[in-house]
C-alpha cells in the first residue's frame, strides 16, 4: 500500500459531472410570460454553507442564482463486485523496445455521493433550473472518462459512468428574513456517481515476450468408418512424431561477409585469416533491438578493456563493446561493422547483444583470424 496511487480520478468524475450539468439557461418573464432576460446560472464547487457565507460577507461579490455542488461521501458499491478479477491487459504508448503491453489491475467500484444545492432569489428561478435537469435524469445520465493517464494506454479506452439522481428535492422557502434581507430560496439534492478507484500502476508496466514454443506432434490419419473410438484410439494409433518451433526476439547470425575489392565475400568454416580487412557485414534477425556489438578476441590490445554482460536467458559474455561510430544497424536482417586496426595477430568473434540474448559469429562455425598490414 505504499505505492502512489493517485490518478484524480474523484476530480475528473465531480468534473465532468459539473461539466454535464453546467449549462442550465434561465429566462425573467413579465407578466404576460414573456421572456425579458437571459441568465447564465453559475455553477461553483463548494458546500451550500460557503456560498451562504459569501453572500453574506460584502466583502465577497457573488450573485445568485447559483448551484454549489460539493462531494459528501464515497461508498463501494457491492452489486458491481463479482469476483476476484486480476484486471485486463492493454497495448502502452510505443517504447524504445516497441509496442508492448500493460497490466491494468482490476479497480473498486464506487459510488461518490454528490450534493447539490440551487440557491436562487426568485422562486420562478428555482423551478426552471429543477426543470432544467429532472427531464433528463430519468433514469440516469451518462458522463464518459477514460483510464488514467499513469496507465500509458495506446488507445484512449473510454470508461462510462451512470449518474443516479436520488429522485426528491428539499425546497426550503424564506422565512422570517427581516425586510431589508432579500429572500433566498433554496432546493437541495443528492447524485450518486457510480465511478472506479484504480490501483497504482505497475513500475515495470510491461511485460516482454521473449520466446515463443509451439509443440506440433504428428498423429496417424484415423479412419472412423469402422471398429470403435476405443480401437481407433489405441496404442497402435498413438502419437507418433511430436516437433517443437520455437521463436526469439534474440539476435540471430545466420551469415557473414567480409568487403573485398571484387565485392562481398562470404566467410564461412575455420581458420579463415584475414589482412587488412577492416568492413563486414552481418546477415540475421532482429538486429533491429541491437543494444551492442563486441569483439570477443584474444588480442593483448583489447584485453584489459572488456566489458562484461549479464541476461537471465542466456550465459554471461564478455568482449570489448565497440563504439557507435564503428558499427551501422542497416535494417532488422544487417549490420555493417568497421573493426578497429591490430597491431598484432588476433582470434576475432563478432557479437551482436540485445536485451533478450546474445549471438556471435562462432555459432555459423566462422572462425576468423586477422593479421594487420597496418
Amino acid at each position: 500500500m505504499q505505492n502512489k496511487t493517485f490518478n484524480f480520478e474523484i476530480r475528473d468524475l465531480l468534473t465532468q459531472f459539473i461539466a454535464a450539468m453546467d449549462d442550465v439557461v434561465i429566462s425573467r418573464y413579465n407578466k404576460d410570460r414573456q421572456e425579458k432576460e437571459r441568465i447564465k446560472v453559475r455553477y461553483v464547487h463548494a458546500p451550500k454553507e460557503r456560498v451562504f457565507y459569501d453572500l453574506i460577507n460584502k466583502a465577497q461579490n457573488i450573485t445568485l442564482p447559483v448551484i454549489s455542488v460539493n462531494m459528501t461521501g464515497i461508498q463501494r458499491d457491492e452489486t458491481r463486485v463479482f469476483n476476484k478479477i486480476d484486471g485486463f491487459y492493454e497495448p502502452v504508448r510505443r517504447d524504445t523496445q516497441g509496442k508492448l503491453t500493460t497490466h491494468v489491475a482490476m479497480p473498486v467500484p464506487v459510488n461518490v455521493t454528490v450534493a447539490v444545492s440551487i440557491i436562487t432569489n426568485y422562486q420562478s428561478d428555482l423551478e426552471q433550473i429543477i426543470s432544467n435537469f429532472v427531464p433528463y435524469s430519468n433514469p440516469y445520465i451518462i458522463i464518459s472518462w477514460k483510464t488514467p493517464e499513469t496507465f500509458r494506454i495506446n488507445n484512449v479506452e473510454e470508461i462510462r459512468s451512470e449518474v443516479l439522481w436520488d429522485g426528491s428535492i428539499q425546497v426550503e422557502y424564506p422565512t422570517d428574513i427581516e425586510s431589508s434581507t432579500k429572500p433566498r430560496f433554496a432546493g437541495n439534492t443528492t447524485f450518486i456517481i457510480k465511478g472506479w478507484l484504480f490501483p497504482a500502476a505497475e513500475e515495470d508496466y510491461y511485460k516482454n515476450i521473449y520466446f515463443v514454443n509451439n509443440h506440433f506432434r504428428l498423429t496417424e490419419k484415423y479412419n472412423m468408418s469402422y471398429d470403435s473410438y476405443a480401437t481407433n484410439l489405441s496404442a497402435e494409433n498413438e502419437l507418433t512424431v511430436s516437433e517443437t518451433i520455437s521463436i526469439s526476439g534474440a539476435p540471430l547470425i545466420t551469415n557473414l561477409y567480409v568487403n573485398r575489392d571484387n565485392g562481398p565475400f562470404e566467410l564461412s568454416g575455420s581458420e579463415i585469416v584475414l589482412g587488412n580487412r577492416d568492413t563486414f557485414i552481418i546477415l540475421g534477425q532482429n538486429f533491429q533491438y541491437t543494444t551492442n556489438v563486441l569483439i570477443s578476441s584474444d588480442s593483448k590490445t583489447l584485453y584489459t578493456n572488456l566489458t562484461s554482460l549479464s541476461y537471465t536467458y542466456y550465459p554471461n559474455i564478455s568482449g570489448f563493446i565497440l563504439p557507435q561510430a564503428n558499427y551501422k544497424i542497416m535494417n532488422k536482417n544487417a549490420i555493417h561493422v568497421n573493426l578497429p586496426k591490430f597491431t598484432e595477430y588476433a582470434h576475432i568473434n563478432l557479437v551482436v547483444t540485445n536485451p533478450i540474448g546474445w549471438k556471435d559469429t562462432n555459432s555459423i562455425n566462422t572462425q576468423m583470424y586477422y593479421i594487420s598490414t597496418v
